[in-house]
């Protein structure tokens, strides 16, 4: 990653508060770039305020540690406000349809990401998203499927060749952690110093009383990826529950999660 000063145009990152997107922002100020954070409000998403929170603390302690390059203040936009681009919907399905069976598929905001760029190309050509360098299909779908439809350039974007499914859809994202996994992340942040900042990042979709859920994407992935002490004993718990229903019940599993959220939800 080449080193570009503050002065520099503004690049622009969805910032999700998680681990990932999270890294990605202190990588690249690191690097010396400013970086314009976007956040996507879903107000049907049950983790939204914790989100909103965590990027308030993290921003604080982020601009108060790192003096290279330039945080500014994230943005926020509202999901309700973005039309889903019908090119874009039907790259999604094009891709869904042919994965193989049992294969994790790309999660929906995939469609509104992409969308969100193409009706706010003016402002924002391209927006760089936090996602890993996948050890599985399980810990990163998205990263599991640009290597089946495609390929990245080395500046880190969906090369013009891959499939055209694989261009409709991402081809407006930049992925400049796509080379790291997370277990080498993890080796980073602690060599640079920083594990009391990503102490406060929020990555669960349906908090429990408070905490990671275990069962929810984000968290399954964790777990999957050997960052399972980003979790507290119950949600690794939950996951392992459902994790063992899974391998006997197969698809009712979905049945318990939903049970979960129901019954534990606060």
């Amino acid at each position: 990653m080449s080193s570009h000063t503050s002065t520099n145009k503004a690049r622009p990152v969805f910032w999700t508060s998680g681990w990932d997107s999270t890294y990605m922002v202190i990588r690249l100020l690191r690097a010396g770039y400013a970086v314009q954070p976007i956040y996507i409000y879903n107000p049907k998403r049950k983790s939204r305020d914790r989100e909103l929170a965590a990027l308030d603390r993290l921003s604080a302690l982020i601009s108060a540690r790192i003096k290279t390059g330039q945080l500014l203040p994230y943005r926020v936009f509202n999901l309700k406000d973005i039309n889903i681009d019908p090119e874009v919907a039907q790259a999604f399905d094009d891709i869904a349809a042919a994965l193989p069976d049992g294969q994790r598929p790309l999660g929906y905001q995939y469609r509104y990401l992409a969308s969100f760029i193409k009706q706010n190309r003016s402002e924002f050509p391209t927006v760089a998203l936090g996602l890993e360098k996948a050890l599985s299909p399980e810990t990163c779908a998205c990263s599991a499927i640009i290597r089946q439809f495609g390929a990245l350039t080395p500046d880190m974007r969906i090369d013009p060749s891959s499939a055209p499914a694989l261009v409709a859809l991402l081809g407006d994202f930049e992925f400049p952690i796509m080379d790291t996994t997370e277990p080498e992340m993890r080796k980073q942040i602690k060599d640079w110093g920083y594990e009391d900042i990503m102490r406060e990042i929020w990555f669960c979709h349906r908090p429990i009383k408070g905490e990671p859920c275990g069962v929810c994407n984000p968290c399954s992935s964790k777990i999957a990826g050997h960052m399972d002490f980003l979790l507290p004993a119950t949600a690794i718990g939950r996951y392992d529950n459902l994790r063992r229903i899974g391998e006997k019940y197969g698809p009712h599993a979905k049945k318990f999660r939903a049970f979960i959220y129901k019954v534990f939800h606060r």
